[in-house]
This record gives structure tokens, C-alpha cells and sequence, in this order.
């Protein structure tokens, strides 16, 4: 296993990661609204760290969360549900991950705070990009 791998894994396995799953099978259960107020939350965060920086993997993660938040919204809404629950309990947990800002490394860190925010939103990313993929010609 890489570096990056292993650091990634350290997050996965982390408590707050597993506090996100467990809190984002809630959301999709048992609570619609929470979930959209979620996707509002991720994304007024993104838009604040992208006008903070022009780094390319700030624009990365502006690219997955935005769509995540897409197909979310979508799901919820019933115009896109072709994603397994699984899936879509990851794409929320990697929102409320993101969204958290005590976690593995606090977002309040200059510089590092969202490095692992970004390593768990691209993992989720990358482990879902055929699903990714098809949901863009969907949009």
C-alpha cells in the first residue's frame, strides 16, 4: 500500500469517519431535510475555501462536492436514482466528513486542516467514478 494509501486507510478507520457513516445512514433513514440542509452546509463551505485559494485540488474538491450535492439533491428529489444506498450513504458521509470541523486533522489548522476532508472526498470519488460518470450525462 502507497503513502497516501495508508494515510488515507488512517482516516477511513478513524472514529470520526465512522461517526460520519453512522450519522449519514440517519440522514437517508430518517431524515430528508437534514440531508439537504447537509448539502447546503457543503456547499457554502466549498464556495468559502475556493475563494480562499486557487490551489487545483481546492478545485477538485469543489468539483466532487458540488457533485455529490447534485446527485444527492437528485436522489432525494427522485429524478436520479439508479445508485445503490451503499453509494449514496458514502457520498453523504464524505459530505458530513467534510462539513465536520473537528475531525482527524481540525479545519481550523492553517494550510493542513482540510487535507483529509480532501483525501476522503476524492477516496469516494475515485471508488464511485464509473457512478460519477454516468450521473454527469444524466445532468
Amino acid at each position: 500500500m502507497s503513502q497516501s494509501g495508508t494515510w488515507v486507510k488512517r482516516i477511513v478507520d478513524s472514529r470520526f469517519f465512522k461517526e460520519a457513516m453512522e450519522k449519514s445512514e440517519v440522514l437517508f433513514s430518517q431524515n430528508k431535510l437534514g440531508l439537504l440542509t447537509l448539502l447546503k452546509g457543503a456547499l457554502k463551505k466549498v464556495q468559502e475555501t475556493a475563494a480562499s485559494s486557487n490551489l487545483t485540488v481546492v478545485k477538485l474538491l469543489n468539483r466532487y462536492i458540488v457533485l455529490f450535492s447534485e446527485l444527492i439533491k437528485g436522489y432525494v428529489q427522485g429524478t436520479y436514482t439508479k445508485l445503490p444506498l451503499v453509494t449514496l450513504v458514502k457520498i453523504t458521509a464524505a459530505l458530513l466528513y467534510f462539513v465536520m470541523p473537528f475531525d482527524f486533522i481540525p479545519d481550523f489548522l492553517p494550510l493542513v486542516g482540510f487535507a483529509d476532508d480532501l483525501a476522503i472526498v476524492v477516496w469516494v470519488g475515485k471508488a464511485i467514478k464509473d457512478e460519477l460518470d454516468e450521473f454527469e450525462k444524466h445532468l
